[in-house]
């Protein structure tokens, strides 16, 4: 029995390579969808991190008008007060952030992103003065930002429900494209796959026929093309799992830059994304040799010793 596992296991890695540049073929386009679900994958898992940051964050902006901001009329405290003022605002929340901190927190954060607009001079007025308002409950968020748009001193309020929905968005936008390129892809994978192995098939005609003559099953035919199959979705997955990680790692400091949350990161699902390249390339790969060996098969009319 061990032996002729070993046998068929032989024959498989020997059918890959005597057709290697079919094989080639079928793992490069194998590791392109791969790539790109698992990006889009990644891409998800991201948003989903940032929303539940979000959810957390009960903490909104709130910019003052500039006539308010340069009006002797008015104080800090003033201001401070009237904030304070809105039922579920939690006072010892209340934080007032001046335009000149608040444009050094945008600097600071997109670097040189912004060196053009520090070379346009009078950074200073490119912001108004603003407040970091806390709330006490959660489930009023709606009502208390509505609260505070109405204050005559506040020109808009900067929340992060809308954050939020437009990051849901872009989530369902990446889903669906994802899908259908992905979907795309594993169709042609699957065709080149199934090409490889027909090649093979036609190779070995001879010796399939011999195999059959002498009572060898269904099963102990397709088994060779099978573990070709899974080689080659096996190396796809692993050589896949091995460029998403490179590239999600080197781009964890500019999402991080992207999204106040920070990457979510990736040892916390490397596992279980090793496991998805690896369980998506062997699928692919025995799908793609049993449907074109199983065609093969029952176009030259089987055996009865399955």
């Amino acid at each position: 029995m061990f032996n002729n596992f070993k046998y068929l296991v032989r024959e498989g890695l020997r059918n890959a390579w005597s057709n290697r540049l079919m094989t080639l073929a079928s793992v490069g386009v194998l590791v392109c969808c791969l790539v790109l679900m698992g990006s889009a994958v990644l891409v998800s898992v991201n948003i989903s991190h940032a929303m539940t940051w979000l959810k957390g964050e009960n903490v909104v902006m709130v910019f003052l008008k500039d006539a308010v901001s340069g009006s002797d009329s008015y104080s800090v405290d003033d201001v401070a007060n009237q904030i304070k003022s809105v039922d579920n605002v939690d006072p010892n929340n209340v934080e007032f952030v001046p335009k000149e901190e608040g444009f050094n927190a945008l600097m600071s954060r997109f670097d040189k992103g912004l060196e053009i607009i520090d070379a346009l001079g009078d950074t200073a007025n490119i912001l108004p003065d603003a407040f970091r308002v806390g709330f006490k409950d959660q489930s009023r968020y709606d009502a208390t930002v509505e609260q505070l748009k109405n204050l005559d001193v506040v020109y808009t309020v900067r929340e992060n429900r809308e954050y939020a929905k437009r990051l849901e968005g872009i989530r369902k936008t990446v889903t669906v494209v994802g899908v259908w390129i992905v979907g795309l892809l594993l169709v042609v994978s699957l065709f080149i796959i199934t090409n490889t192995v027909k090649l093979t098939m036609y190779v070995r005609k001879l010796e399939i026929s011999i195999m059959k003559s002498v009572g060898a099953t269904d099963w102990f035919i397709r088994m060779p093309f099978l573990v070709e199959g899974v080689t080659i979705g096996l190396a796809a997955g692993i050589i896949s799992f091995a460029l998403v990680a490179y590239i999600y790692s080197s781009a964890a400091s500019a999402i991080s830059q992207v999204m106040s949350a920070g990457a979510y990161p990736l040892s916390a699902i490397i596992l279980q994304l090793l496991l998805a390249f690896l369980g998506c390339g062997i699928a692919s790969g025995a799908m793609g040799s049993l449907v074109s060996i199983g065609k093969y098969l029952k176009d030259d009319g089987g055996v009865s010793g399955e």
